[in-house]
């Protein structure tokens, strides 16, 4: 009796599964006549499996066009050497091929600590006695908090401000939600489990690496200090006009806003890490935007009374979690006026204005 797993070899499989199985199959080129039509049945069973396919050829495909890169050929052989008919690789948490190649990845050398001082913020460890991991794990931070948690698997994550996570860790993966915030991640090595940040639609996947994640109102942004990472779309069942998946580079940051193109620039990782230690950089930054950013620390909100403010520029490094202090060099640097309302806010005027509160004046 011929096995119903030969003759469907992806049989328990989850789309995302499957695909990583048929691309893997595709790029040896050693399918027989009997395994086509089991890729060909596979595809028109549904549209979920073309849309899979589409999107696993994709991410492939990132890899397939960076030969000049060891690491990524390194990733790239290790995947092929994988035996498709065994699916210990293959992550229970179903994101994808990019998820799948980390397994690969993770093999690959790679330093983990960050350069420069220790954050300040308290430490905990998610240990287990009996060396179980937990199968799921939320940690937050409140306003103007920070906190480095240290994972069963060494994973060391840092949660700014205001900042939410849920984690799940299977035998086969891991998965973070981000479900506000701004988190770093330096990703423990574990060729058996990738690690996947998922975030705002996209999906982050970790080649043994350190990168930092932010979400805000419409905007989601990535920021990769060391190693490498893939972002694509979380959902296989995106349309396939989506953006292929991108891979990031040391230095760079992958930005995806709603109605504006995914873009991908350098950026300053010391300037955008400098939030570890208490601080915030602002380069030539519209008031507006430098007073929202202040905001996050701080429990008494700070505002700008009207738009001609609110696009004067500022510049410089500022402590954060004080608002009396930055409203004060605000008001150094700036020709505005800070008033305090009775509710403890402070709002910032231009100076020629009328005062807004009699509450009191910061002159």
């Amino acid at each position: 009796m011929i096995s119903l797993a030969r003759t469907n070899p992806t049989l328990g499989m989850t789309p995302d599964e499957a695909a990583v199985y048929w691309v893997l199959r595709h790029d040896r080129d050693d399918l027989t006549a009997a395994d086509r039509a089991s890729f060909e049945a596979w595809v028109e069973a549904s549209e979920a499996h073309a849309r899979a396919f589409h999107k696993a050829n994709g991410v492939w495909d990132v890899f397939d066009q960076a030969d000049a890169d060891p690491h990524l050929t390194a990733l790239r052989q290790a995947a092929l050497a994988a035996k498709p008919a065994s699916r210990r690789w293959i992550p229970a948490v179903g994101v994808g091929l990019a998820a799948s190649l980390t397994a690969a990845a993770l093999l690959l050398p790679g330093q983990l600590g960050l350069s420069g001082g220790p954050a300040r913020a308290p430490v905990s460890e998610i240990a287990s006695s009996t060396g179980a991991q937990p199968a799921a794990m939320r940690f937050a931070t409140a306003k103007g908090e920070r906190r480095i948690v240290r994972l069963p698997d060494g994973t060391r994550v840092t949660l700014n401000t205001d900042t939410a996570v849920a984690l799940a860790f299977t035998p086969h993966g891991r998965l973070v939600r981000l479900m506000r915030g701004q988190a770093l991640f330096e990703v423990a090595k574990d060729a058996s489990r990738p690690f996947t940040v998922e975030a705002a639609g996209r999906r982050v996947t970790a080649l043994g690496t350190v990168f930092e994640v932010r979400l805000d109102p419409g905007r989601m942004k990535v920021v990769l200090v060391e190693g490498r990472v893939v972002v694509d779309h979380a959902s296989a069942a995106a349309e396939t006009a989506a953006p292929a998946p991108t891979l990031l580079k040391p230095g760079q940051a992958l930005v995806a806003e709603l109605g504006v193109p995914q873009r991908v620039a350098p950026v300053d990782v010391g300037d955008e890490l400098l939030w570890r230690d208490g601080y915030v950089s602002l380069e030539d930054a519209p008031l507006a935007s430098a007073v929202a950013e202040m905001s996050r620390y701080t429990a008494a909100p700070i505002r700008v009374l009207d738009d001609e403010t609110g696009r004067m520029r500022i510049s410089g490094v500022f402590r954060t979690g004080d608002a009396d202090r930055f409203a004060g060099l605000v008001r150094e640097l700036l020709p505005v006026r800070i008033d305090r309302q009775a509710d403890g806010s402070l709002v910032i005027a231009h100076a020629s204005t009328k005062k807004t509160s009699q509450a009191g004046v910061e002159n």
